[in-house]
């Protein structure tokens, strides 16, 4: 049976997996000879006449950042009723995977925390919020941890109204901020405190708030106080227990940057392996660490240059991304 090419280009032999409106598949670069990922939406079978702005979104948005743990795309377009984005192929499992062996060792929880806080600091600074930051949208292989899946991601600068239907809520149950589960528009904030959820579920096994049914969920997000990370895993450094409680604070504006997260995580790693200024090995966890809590603005100026950046991301993929919005709308449930 001959395999799968899109664009003349990418040759798809196997799928990956499947999940809502897309399937990754396994390819091969045929002109440039290497391996990658292919993430295909179906435009014929898609009712959603939003599905091209979050195809366009998510190949821009992420073509836009340059860090090493967010997924690098290298290409997008569209091949007769099928939309595609090319990225990099990553090994090993999502998160999700791996938490379902139970919960990992401190240092390597913080490792990954650390990691998956710096890329959303990148993203940050250049005016991108992920809004879907949870197990499943990271990837871990070997030392790599690898921040995957912009597909509801909002340029932060830009009003909800452009994005989405005022009201629609994204993003996923277990994961999701007081903010997101009212339907509002998501900061940077929002982020926080989905890597907050993400955070306890790395040290404890699970995340804050579980239920049966997503709607119970959300409810506990927007009107119940989370436990303490100390109550779920006895015996947590004091730092790290604030830090989860100040991460899932329903007040946007009472939430740590992911900068100040990344270097609290770092003390904190330091301190667990002895390596902090002052702090002999063994000798026990000091109250706090050495770096304040600053809320962060509520609407946080973009930068002139994080601006530029996106444009030219953006004009990059422009076809694609045109042909991608021409096809939908010759493909569109009437």
């Amino acid at each position: 049976m001959p395999k799968r090419v899109l664009g003349d280009r990418y040759e798809l032999d196997r799928r990956l997996g499947r999940g809502g409106m897309a399937e990754v598949w396994r390819g091969i670069d045929r002109v440039l000879a290497r391996r990658v990922a292919v993430k295909t939406f179906s435009l014929a079978d898609a009712a959603d006449p939003a599905l091209s702005d979050m195809v366009n979104r998510e190949a821009i948005a992420t073509a836009a950042l340059e860090h090493p743990d967010i997924v690098t795309v290298h290409d997008a377009g569209v091949d007769g009723d099928t939309a595609y984005i090319v990225m990099e192929r990553l090994r090993g499992r999502d998160l999700a995977a791996v938490l379902s062996d139970g919960p990992l060792p401190l240092t390597e929880a913080l490792r990954i925390a650390s990691r998956v806080a710096g890329a959303l600091a990148a993203a940050h600074a250049a005016g991108i919020v992920h809004r879907d930051v949870k197990p499943a949208n990271i990837l871990i292989d070997e030392d790599r941890v690898m921040v995957v899946d912009f597909g509801i991601a909002a340029f932060e600068y830009q009003p909800v109204t452009s994005l989405a239907e005022e009201g629609t809520t994204h993003g996923t149950a277990e994961y999701m901020a007081p903010e997101q589960a009212r339907a509002e528009s998501a900061t940077r904030s929002t982020d926080m405190y989905s890597f907050g959820c993400l955070l306890t579920a790395l040290v404890a096994g699970r995340p804050p708030f579980t239920g049966a049914r997503p709607e119970a969920i959300l409810h506990q997000h927007v009107f119940i106080d989370p436990p303490r990370l100390a109550q779920l895993s006895p015996g947590v450094p004091e730092a790290l227990d604030v830090l989860v409680s100040t991460l899932l604070a329903k007040d946007p504006d009472g939430r740590p940057s992911a900068e100040t997260v990344v270097e609290v995580l770092t003390e904190v790693a330091a301190q667990l392996t002895g390596e902090a200024a002052g702090a002999a090995p063994g000798s026990g966890w000091p109250g706090s660490v050495g770096v304040s809590f600053d809320a962060p603005t509520a609407a946080p100026e973009v930068i002139t240059a994080s601006a530029d950046a996106l444009t030219a991301a953006a004009d990059a993929i422009t076809a694609a991304a045109d042909a991608i919005t021409a096809a939908t709308e010759t493909h569109r449930t009437p």
